[in-house]
């Protein structure tokens, strides 16, 4: 968490997020401005997946993909750079249009 507190609307999404993962179903999220959605997805997935590639080597299993869809240029610009701030450095690609 690359924060020095992680708000309670934060925690609550980053809890139904795990949940939904674990039990391989989708997520749909909606909270205001300024809670801190970015970074509670962000850093809940990609802890979420960390376990996989060391299954993947002796599973063979395929590690899960993630997909993070945004609306705007200047949403993607900030999940970037959020990422950014995380010590987790997964392969990405922005398509845009």
């Amino acid at each position: 968490w690359p924060f020095p507190v992680i708000m309670p609307p934060q925690r609550q999404m980053a809890l139904h997020l795990i949940k939904a993962l674990k039990n391989r179903r989708h997520v749909v999220l909606e909270s205001p401005t300024g809670t801190g959605k970015s970074s509670a997805i962000l850093c809940s997935v990609l802890a979420w997946e960390r376990p996989y590639p060391k299954m993947n080597q002796t599973s063979g299993a395929a590690t899960p993909r993630i997909i993070y869809c945004s609306r705007t240029h200047s949403q993607v610009a900030q999940i970037v750079s959020s990422l950014r701030k995380t010590p987790d450095r997964p392969r990405m690609a922005v398509l845009g249009s």
